[in-house]
């Protein structure tokens, strides 16, 4: 590991967290550096354009330029492209948080979002991360990985809330279920807030690649509210795939219709 770049990522990190500009101070006080390594690190970042500074020069904040990376990495992925209109669709049928998702590593990351319409919301933003095994869309993908890629999952069974599942042998269990009935819940295991549920999105070529997920605090959460989501979710996760296929061979024009069956 190159250090000088490893703890230039810690900076960014450190001032991605802030509550707003930092001191350098502080800045040196989240990443473990010396004040002088950090400074030096700040003004490299400055110069090349990722980190501000305000004008007495006592505070430092990002830039955009990590978000237009971001968003060209975004833009240039076809699934993301064809599961936006399916995701605002399917945003006007439920009063609860829409999204996308996909693994890397051992987290979920939240590819795409619409945003709920309900006063009351959570915080999975748009780049959000969370672990596999505690949320749905991370359980719906992870149900259907290897064993190789369940086997290191289950190395960091981190506890959430009392219902975050940490047992290697409950998660397994969990998983079987979520690859026997095509969906997968999560009970306030993220947090004591969140709820949701998810169901999977496969490419041409069968491999689930991705989750569509409603989260949300669910006032009405159980059997029927589950049972009606589920439905919901896998007409549009239909309706992802089909239009996924399409992109492989022209630009996204429009989101197809439901399929009948």
């Amino acid at each position: 590991m190159i250090k000088s770049v490893e703890k230039a990522m810690r900076v960014l990190e450190a001032l991605s967290q802030g509550n707003g500009p930092m001191r350098l101070r502080d800045v040196a006080a989240a990443t473990d550096m010396t004040r002088t390594n950090a400074f030096r690190m700040l003004q490299t970042l400055r110069e090349l354009g990722y980190v501000d500074q305000t004008e007495d020069g006592a505070q430092y904040s990002l830039t955009l330029r990590l978000f237009e990376i971001g968003a060209r990495r975004r833009a240039s992925d076809t699934l993301v492209q064809v599961a936006h209109p399916v995701l605002q669709r399917l945003s006007g049928l439920v009063p609860e948080n829409v999204m996308l998702s996909m693994r890397e590593g051992m987290t979920s990351v939240v590819v795409d979002r619409i945003e709920s319409r309900a006063f009351v919301r959570t915080f999975a933003y748009l780049g959000a991360r969370a672990p596999l095994h505690a949320v749905s869309g991370g359980k719906c993908i992870l149900a259907f990985e290897s064993d190789e890629v369940i086997a290191e999952a289950e190395k960091t069974l981190t506890r959430f809330t009392e219902r975050t599942i940490t047992d290697p042998a409950r998660l397994r269990e969990e998983l079987a279920q979520i690859r026997d009935r095509g969906y997968a819940t999560a009970y306030h295991e993220v947090n004591d807030a969140a709820r949701g549920v998810a169901v999977p999105i496969r490419s041409r070529f069968g491999r689930v690649a991705a989750a569509i997920s409603i989260s949300g605090p669910m006032p009405g959460y159980g059997p029927d509210l589950v049972e009606e989501y589920v439905r919901h979710l896998k007409t549009h996760a239909a309706m992802i795939e089909e239009a996924w296929v399409e992109g492989w061979r022209q630009p996204v024009a429009s989101v197809p219709r439901p399929s009948s069956a």
